[in-house]
């Protein structure tokens, strides 16, 4: 995509490249019959003597005529060298480059005005001595020549019109600088390029640049120039050119940039610019051509006047901040009578609104990119009048509605990407009919129908096919059958349930990266993947229903790094003629299949495997020692048939997922401690490549997890016939979150710092021989949502407080018949007295409560009765004698017999009392 942005920038490098040839050729009336000076063909001499030559492009330099040598030219009238063109003709290629040192004689060339060393590999640093005296050149071009500091005496060349030291943006070394202020002596300079030259001292680099009074085209790209929004008068009124992208400005757009009067091209991208973006420099530079902020925090609503835009060809405002509506009839009319306009992108921002049928305006369109934004509603049919348009990608918006036809009126466009829009109806041939210049066709997740005769024959010879989450089925595309220069083929998910015809392989034998994922598609395998495929990348068929055995040919294919065939019905045995040559191969995942057999040694040879799942298959013997030295992140052997010893881990430091569960494993290593990726702030390997199916026993139950997940540290080796203890290296692992040690034959106790484990998601040592008592460090465990402990030895009391009290499920701790305490009804030894003595306080708290109800109903309703009726008793005791004397002696007799109850009472309690504390 990015050939289609600069083939944009030809017309404004077109000056450029005037005002280079305009130099050489106010020069180059030369002859070269006549002979140059002595003095000068002997300074030539000597400079070819230093000089290292290895394709002999100087043979020629022999004999007196010099000015018939290789690159060399002289004046017709007296004779003078003033053209000395050794650039590399190779495109820079290494084995054309001219090396070593500049010899000082150069400097007796003084009549020297055009010198271009360019594409060389020569010491600068030594050699600049060597042309500081050539003060008549007016034409110096020193780029990718080689490395070392700029000296300042280079302001001798005061004379200049066009210099030019740019360098590598890459490894290879380039020119270096303090700063600028050698060129404050450059009046004459028009053309600068200082192209990734790092300034040890970035600050004040705008002083001597404004000194430059004639400069017309100035490039600072890469100079780790700092903040330009100095407080100094800037006059710029000749620049026509300006590019200081990929820097570190940190700032907002200067004020001095709106005094750019004739300026055509204005490149400011990758530089941490923030602020509302100046419309007012559109304003007053009515020649702009050029515009790129891309790559800053920009903001604004930069589209919001569409009359700013009519003289521009270019407008780069990807990856920016920039909103409002995106050339929307509302907001502005094109008041020019037809844009300019030839590339758009505007990628990675936050526009919204409906596209307008505004953009039939922009008849010489070529780029287009408006993918990543907010915009929404349907394709406008104006789109289908852009007959210039090569590429149009609106992928990643919130575009709905039936996609219109006239698209395929679009004979130009060679990329149409749609995808991951809100799109319905049918898409069928009509839409393609004349776009016979389509390379790449990306409609995925777009929940479109395709609709396409069986019979139909595209007009385009496609490369790049991407329909995953498309209606395709439920048959094979036959139109594929036509196209033979397929090198990206995604149709996953597309509803395809068909046999795999037998054509397709020929159709994919250059194909790069292939899948045909989640679909239904039938029969052997050797249909799809059944020839050599050199150039195979990525292939992914999980899924589906395929059959046969892994084709052999996949070891052929040194460049694959990602095969996925899980989830079918493979059989046989794995390849075994992995190779050392497949240095690119990082991730195989064949889980879920009917393999058998052992796994091949071969697969050691692969040493940048970081991927490997077979689980869910009938694969048999011990696991080879070499395959634990792989710098393994993700090792899934799960349900199968292995058996032996595991090996020792002879590399892990990687591993986040190890997956050894539910086979007949004996043993268990201890050097858990060196997984240094489950340590805390370890570094994370980013899975990257697509999905990863593995069943990880986790939270009791088995869970498909995928590579797009978040990241997970999980290890799972139960269901095995592991003995001895756990190990201690396991507590190490602060950022594990799954670990699955149950149905073994472990013994000892769990380690005490097992609260280590600070992420510990699932916990399950179930089906064991552990004993002892359950850590209590276990309460610290937070993020605990499953944990299992039953059917081992366990005894004492169950940890309380923090997030374990939320586990209160009875079965964790089930077959633990020495365990005690909550959840369980099983009442810890010293706990009975507590629980009592709270028992008998709460009763006690129940009868007062009680009794004092009972007392305040008493005295406030029939009290006052009481109190009544005795008065009147008391009054007749009084007067009746008899009465008096037989109603006392009855109270003596019955205080007695009270008295006797309340001993025998009191004994009681003391004996039952006595008898409870000896149980």
């Amino acid at each position: 995509m990015t050939s289609y942005v600069y083939s944009s920038f030809v017309p404004t490098l077109l000056c450029a490249l005037f005002v280079i040839q305009a130099l050489r050729f106010s020069h180059s009336k030369t002859l070269t019959n006549v002979s140059c000076l002595g003095i000068e063909r002997e300074a030539l001499l000597k400079l070819k003597q230093d000089l290292i030559d290895p394709s002999r492009r100087l043979k020629s330099w022999t004999g007196e005529s010099c000015c018939k040598w290789e690159g060399v030219e002289c004046s017709e009238k007296t004779g003078h060298v003033l053209k000395l063109d050794l650039h590399n003709p190779c495109d820079g290629l290494e084995n054309c480059n001219l090396g070593g040192e500049i010899h000082p004689a150069l400097n007796k060339l003084k009549y020297l005005k055009y010198l271009d060393l360019s594409f060389n590999n020569f010491t600068i640093q030594k050699t600049q001595e060597s042309f500081t005296s050539l003060q008549k050149l007016e034409y110096f071009n020193l780029s990718f020549a080689g490395y070392g500091h700029i000296s300042n005496q280079l302001s001798n060349l005061s004379n200049l019109r066009y210099l030019d030291l740019s360098g590598w943006i890459w490894s290879k070394p380039s020119l270096g600088t303090e700063n600028l202020r050698w060129l404050s002596t450059f009046s004459y300079l028009k053309y600068l390029d200082l192209s990734y030259v790092p300034l040890l001292n970035p600050k004040g680099w705008l002083a001597p640049i404004n000194m430059l009074s004639s400069l017309e085209f100035l490039i600072l790209r890469g100079c780790e120039l700092e903040d330009a929004s100095a407080s100094l008068p800037v006059n710029f009124t000749s620049l026509k050119f300006l590019d200081l992208s990929q820097n570190s400005m940190n700032s907002s757009i200067p004020p001095w940039f709106q005094n750019f009067s004739k300026l055509e091209h204005l490149d400011l991208s990758d530089n941490d610019l923030q602020g509302i973006f100046p419309t007012i420099i559109l304003e007053n530079s009515r020649w702009l051509k050029f515009l790129d902020v891309s790559t800053n925090r920009m903001e604004g609503e930069l589209l919001k006047n569409l009359s700013s835009f009519c003289n521009l060809q270019v407008l780069s405002l990807r990856s920016n901040k920039f909103s409002g509506r995106i050339f929307n009839a509302q907001d502005g009319t094109l008041n020019c009578e037809r844009s300019n306009l030839k590339t758009v992108d505007v990628n990675d921002n936050s526009f919204s609104g409906h596209l307008s049928n505004q953009f039939g305006n922009f008849k010489d369109l070529i780029f287009l990119d408006l993918s990543q934004n907010s915009i929404s509603g349907p394709i406008p049919a104006a789109m289908g009048q852009l007959s210039s348009l090569r590429m149009l990608n609106l992928s990643f918006n919130n575009l709905s509605g039936k996609i219109p036809e006239n698209i395929g009126l679009l004979s130009n466009l060679e990329v149409m990407d749609i995808g991951n829009n809100q799109f319905d109806g049918i898409v069928s041939q009509i839409h393609f009919a004349n776009l016979t210049s389509l390379i790449v066709l990306k409609i995925y997740s777009t929940g479109l129908v395709i609709n396409i005769s069986a019979s139909w024959v595209p007009p385009f010879q496609i490369q790049e096919i991407l329909m995953s989450s498309c209606k395709v089925g439920p048959k094979f595309p036959n139109w594929l059958r036509t196209q033979k220069k397929v090198s990206a083929l995604d149709m996953s998910n597309a509803s395809i349930l068909d046999e795999v015809p037998h054509w397709l392989s020929d159709v994919l034998l250059s194909i790069e990266q292939l899948d045909l994922s989640d679909n239904m598609l039938r029969g052997n395998i050797s249909r799809i993947i059944g020839k050599k495929m050199p150039l195979l990348t990525q292939v992914s068929l999980f899924g589906n229903n395929l059959s046969g055995e892994i084709p052999n040919s996949l070891c052929m294919s040194d460049e694959l790094s990602f095969l996925d065939l899980s989830k079918n019905q493979l059989s046989g045995r794995l390849p075994r003629c992995w190779r050392e040559s497949q240095a690119f191969l990082e991730w195989i995942s064949l889980g879920d299949n009917k393999l058998y057999g052992q796994l091949p040694r071969s697969l050691c040879h692969l040493k940048q495997l970081k991927v490997l799942g077979l689980h869910e298959n009938g694969l048999d013997g011990v696991l080879p020692k070499c395959l634990l030295k792989l710098d393994l992140v993700i090792l899934d052997l799960g349900d199968n048939q292995f058996t032996g010893k595991i090996p020792l881990f002879g590399n892990p430091k990687s591993f986040e997922i190890i997956d050894l569960g539910r086979n007949h494993l004996t043993g268990i290593p201890c050097c858990f401690n060196n997984f240094s990726r489950m340590w805390a702030n370890s570094t994370l390997y980013f899975r990257s490549m697509g999905r990863f199916l593995t069943m990880v026993d986790t939270e009791g139950t088995s869970i498909e997890f995928t590579g797009t997940i978040p990241y997970l540290f999980s290890i799972d080796l139960s269901s095995n016939a592991l003995d001895g203890q756990i190990p201690k290296g396991l507590m190490m692992l602060t950022r594990l979150q799954n670990l699955n040690l149950s149905q073994n034959k472990l013994v000892g106790e769990i380690p005490s710092d097992i609260g280590n484990l600070k992420d510990l998601q699932s916990l399950d040592l179930s089906n064991n021989k552990l004993s002892g008592e359950i850590p209590p460090s276990i309460s610290n465990l937070d993020f605990l949502s499953h944990l299992d402990l039953s059917y081992n030895n366990l005894s004492g009391p169950i940890p309380l407080g923090n997030h374990l009290g939320t586990l209160d499920d009875q079965s964790i701790y089930r077959g633990n018949d020495g365990l005690c305490g909550h959840p369980l009804l099983k009442v810890c030894p010293g706990d009975e007295l507590d629980v009592g003595r709270g028992d008998d306080h709460k009763l006690s708290e129940d009868k007062a409560n009680e009794d004092g109800t009972i007392i305040v109903w008493f005295y406030s309703g029939m009290g006052p009765g009481f109190v009544v009726a005795f008065m009147g008793f008391c009054t007749i005791l009084h007067f009746k004698k008899s009465w008096s004397i037989s109603y006392f002696g009855v109270v003596d007799r019955i205080i007695e017999k009270l008295s006797i109850v309340k001993m025998i009472t009191m004994l009681w309690f003391k004996r039952a009392f006595q008898f409870q504390l000896r149980k």
